[in-house]
């Protein structure tokens, strides 16, 4: 495997950089945009993916994904030699491109530029392992299936961004939720929160609501899978509440081909809302496709 890493490195390459404390929405966009860039660009793809105590997942826990990946000591070393560039890809020119190996370090999505596939459309493609892909379908057929619904996702764990977790309390969406409800009586809710106890709270307090239950450790392989799991159900939504300042819901949107637009805290809203417009999804392993 190693000699097989360094022979890629023979070639021109490009390596996208993700962080061990990066969440799965940042790892997510930062490869797939990278990926779709190198193709374009007729580089060799590899990426740094780091597993362990904060984040337990490979790539390939989650979806079936073709890559190599290289230590992030390695990438760190080559770094003297190829320095990490950013997102803006404003470094992109001439010059660069004869250079072997391109590291890209962020969290943020990459510039769009002419000619290289939206990283959106890479996500849309992706197909989920066999064990999240009947969790999603068995969660959806007994408990969503034909019932447009609010997907409602809530951050709540202290591992959260300040900025999340100052923004978007948990009191927030139980008032949000009460509103439509009262409003609209028997609209369904889909919540995925990632902390058990504040989830049967909630789903407790407003009537209508779903959500997963035992979904398993915080970021643990497990965990991370029942979290992809409401990544796609939520996506399968016809209106969605959110965090502010979360990069994990926009999974749902672009999953739901970009028809969901996710209401948050400081985006919000009053009164009733539509979740008949958007549509129901015919299949919830492929959310963008709706009757």
């Amino acid at each position: 495997m190693l000699a097989s890493r360094a022979r890629s490195l023979l070639e021109p390459s490009l390596i996208a950089y993700n962080g061990y404390n990066a969440g799965l929405g940042n790892r997510v966009r930062v490869v797939l945009g990278a990926k779709a860039l190198a193709e374009a660009e007729e580089r060799q793809f590899l990426f740094v993916w780091p597993t362990g105590r904060l984040f337990g997942p490979d790539f390939s826990d989650l979806w079936r994904f073709e890559g190599t990946t290289i230590p992030r000591a390695v990438s760190r070393a080559m770094a003297r030699w190829y320095p990490y560039v950013d997102e803006t890809l404003t470094w992109l020119d001439d010059d660069k491109r004869t250079e072997r190996v391109w590291q890209i370090r962020t969290g943020s999505p990459l510039a769009q530029l002419p000619g290289v596939r939206p990283w959106q459309d890479e996500l849309r493609a992706l197909e989920l392992v066999p064990e999240v892909q009947r969790a999603v379908t068995s969660f959806y057929d007994e408990h969503l299936r034909g019932h447009p619904y609010v997907g409602v996702m809530i951050r709540a764990h202290a591992n959260q961004h300040a900025r999340t977790r100052e923004a978007s309390p948990v009191e927030w969406f139980v008032r949000r939720m009460t509103e439509i409800a009262r409003d609209q009586p028997g609209t369904r809710f889909y919540v995925s929160c990632d902390v058990p106890e504040v989830q049967e709270r909630v789903v407790a307090t407003v009537p209508g609501c779903v959500g997963q239950r035992d979904k398993g450790a915080f970021n643990s392989v497990e965990g991370v899978r029942a979290a992809l799991c409401d990544v796609y159900l939520l996506a399968c939504a016809g209106y969605l509440i959110a965090p502010y300042y979360s990069s994990f819901v926009h999974l749902s949107e672009h999953l739901s081909g970009d028809v969901l637009v996710a209401e948050t805290s400081l985006a919000g809203r009053t009164g009733g809302v539509d979740v008949v417009s958007a549509g129901t999804a015919r299949d919830p392993l492929r959310p963008y496709e709706r009757s």
